[in-house]
């Protein structure tokens, strides 16, 4: 291990412990938040929240059963996607938009309203050549705070399902989204935003602005830039369009919210989203904040922290995990470049590693933790190019996506799919040691066991839909951009990516294609309503159950020995599932 690797490892043990550190007191917060109990911000924000309940014809004292709190949580959603797709289509004739940008085809509409309403914010265009400041900041923007709002008011369902003492409802969905908004996201991410302007994102509606370049440039025949004394240079380059518009608000939430959703095509790869360390350092917190504090949520809900910090424990593993092997991988570049002494393994200050498709500004340390929080967390942004990973390093976004959510996760459903495998877990236990399986005094039977078992395994099987689809139609595997296996590493990327709800892509995939829009569109919306779906009916089932004395010789859901045996849980699924596609993808680039 080189000095830089080491401190490159050091420094993202002591980001996320201290990210964890700031998680646990949040929660505490985002608890009573979520509850309507007293406090500072509710005595502000009280009046806005009572307001807003009057206009949906909402109450707190109207507890919701899991049929009607489900059908809430989709006519949300529904509203959401049905009003973006209508937005992205007629934004031509919209105001707010200086560079006179026309409305979307149906397959790219439909495609990036199904996107930012499930929560993934993949986009099959590039947002500042192809969007109005209108689009962005009231289709797009106000999806980053409805879509995770919606995540987080489905966890507390769950968590009230479980921790119920009897047959009662799991609160308001209206209630609870509108508390989400107000005292959750919209607090922070104005923090996140104020920050932002602070350190030079733009937030105006000023049109763009054209700049001369320092050093001009040039394109050749095909395209490509070239220096501008290049042969090959066909046409000099000496002006660049900086495009502008409402970003920092956008930035904020998009990574607040797992949302990932760049204002720009380059995403935080851009110095206009990301313009400094700060700025790089405050949105890698902000996108695993409230996936760890949710974690912390539970454990206050059930009113036995021992048993959210169990889970905490196990999360924690599998990112260390994923943060040390993908952060390796990087810094050791491949055997080819590593062979004829081309990546350079350097010192402390100095970037490292393979610097493929990251900024110098940035380097490889902070690209890999990027990465592997963003894919971890089911956000998708990013800070560099993921086709430029190594071929093992990226192995680790796959997993991470293909596990379905469990290291962290989208807002709500990543504590979702981490309770779903934590039943299946529980029942195998349960199995071990001849007793009926129970999790915190509640009897789990059949559905129960259905249930976890569909939140577990369907986020894996509809990417593996979705590829097959992209992979066997002829239209559709042309958009890999390339022969395998990184053509197939590319089709799958997406695939998993969209069945995840996360949204990040590799280059070179032709996204905004009828075919890619519309498979990629309908895995987006499947994998979401159904996990959706189950988690409030399991909710529902949980609630229903009577709470009973724990049995005698039960295995403890806080132990050590839980914790170990829901890795093993965890990791064998996710093995099962997509073992075969990474060995022919990135495995197969790595060796050949």
């Amino acid at each position: 291990m080189s000095a830089s690797l080491g401190t490159a490892l050091f420094e993202a043990a002591a980001f996320v412990a201290l990210l964890t550190a700031c998680a646990l007191p949040l929660s505490n917060y985002v608890v009573k938040a979520m509850d309507g109990c007293p406090s500072l911000a509710r005595r502000v924000l009280g009046p806005v929240e009572r307001g807003c309940a009057r206009l949906v014809g909402a109450s707190e004292q109207d507890s919701m059963g899991p049929g009607r709190y489900l059908a809430g949580a989709l006519a949300l959603t529904a509203v959401g996607f049905v009003g973006l797709f209508v937005l992205l289509l007629c934004q031509g004739f919209l105001p707010c938009n200086p560079e006179e940008l026309p409305g979307l085809p149906l397959d790219t509409a439909f495609n990036l309203a199904a996107s930012f309403a499930t929560n993934t914010d993949w986009q099959p265009v590039a947002g500042e050549s192809h969007l109005s400041y209108f689009s962005q900041a009231v289709g797009l923007t106000v999806q980053n705070f409805l879509s995770p709002a919606i995540g987080l008011a489905v966890a507390f369902a769950l968590m009230r399902g479980i921790a119920a003492r009897s047959a009662e409802g799991l609160g308001n969905v209206f209630v609870d989204v509108i508390r989400a908004v107000l005292y959750v996201l919209l607090p922070l991410a104005l923090i996140g935003a104020l920050v932002g302007v602070a350190q030079g994102t733009p937030q105006t509606l000023a049109p763009y602005e054209t700049v001369q370049l320092v050093e001009p440039v040039a394109v050749d025949a095909e395209g490509n830039v070239v220096a501008a004394d290049d042969p090959a240079a066909v046409q000099e380059v000496t002006e660049a369009v900086v495009p502008l518009g409402p970003q920092a608000s956008q930035v904020s939430i998009k990574q607040l919210g797992t949302n990932g959703g760049g204002f720009n095509g380059a995403n935080s790869a851009s110095a206009l989203e990301n313009p400094t360390p700060l700025t790089n350092l405050l949105q890698m917190a902000a996108i695993m904040l409230l996936p760890l504090t949710l974690v912390f949520c539970f454990g206050r809900m059930v009113a036995d922290r021992r048993q959210g910090r169990a889970l905490m424990v196990a999360v924690l593993v599998l990112l260390a995990a994923g943060i040390a092997a993908l952060t390796a991988a990087e810094f050791a570049g491949t055997a080819q470049l590593a062979a004829d002494g081309a990546v350079y393994t350097g010192s402390l200050g100095q970037p490292a590693g393979n610097m493929e498709g990251k900024e110098s500004r940035i380097g490889t340390a902070a690209t890999a933790l990027w990465t592997a929080l963003t894919t971890a967390a089911a956000s998708g942004s990013t800070n560099g190019s993921l086709a430029g990973l190594t071929p093992l390093g990226l192995v680790v976004p796959l997993v991470f996506m293909g596990l379905g959510e469990v290291v962290g996760g989208g807002i709500g459903t990543g504590l979702a799919s981490l309770l779903g495998f934590v039943v299946l877990t529980v029942f195998v236990a349960s199995l071990m040691v001849g007793r009926a399986p129970e999790y915190l005094g509640k009897k789990i039977g059949p559905a129960e066991m259905r249930l976890a078992v569909i939140i577990a395994i369907a986020p894996s099987l509809v990417m593996l839909a979705g590829a097959a689809v992209l992979l066997l139609v002829p239209d559709a595997a042309a958009g890999a951009g390339a022969s395998a296996p990184f053509g197939f590493a590319n089709t799958l990327y997406a695939a998993v990516s969209a069945g995840a709800n996360n949204g990040s892509a590799l280059g070179g995939f032709e996204a905004n294609t009828p075919w890619a829009n519309g498979v990629l569109g309908v895995e987006m919306l499947a994998s979401r309503v159904i996990v959706l779906a189950c988690t409030v009916l399991l909710a529902g089932r949980f609630a229903a159950r009577e709470t009973s004395a724990a049995q005698v010789g039960a295995l403890s859901t806080a132990s050590p020995l839980f914790v170990v045996l829901l890795l093993v849980i965890v990791v064998l699924v996710g093995a099962l599932t997509l073992v075969p596609a990474l060995a022919l993808g990135p495995v197969a680039e790595a060796v050949l």
